[in-house]
């Protein structure tokens, strides 16, 4: 994936809420629900991490 963006790569983090939702699906665990919000909490900061900010250069 060297040619595609760090922005593009962090959405497919997001591709890791599937198996979570499949599995609180099946178990409807509170565990099961704190995982999917871990999840959605990591792609997030990566998204923002990776995210073209203002500001001086370094």
């Amino acid at each position: 994936m060297s040619g595609s963006s760090p922005r593009l790569v962090t959405v497919l983090a997001l591709v890791g809420l599937a198996p979570v939702a499949y599995y609180l699906q099946g178990t409807g665990r509170t565990i099961v629900a704190l995982s999917l919000v871990s999840v959605v909490i990591i792609a997030a900061s990566l998204f923002l991490m990776t995210a073209p900010h203002e500001g001086q250069p370094a």
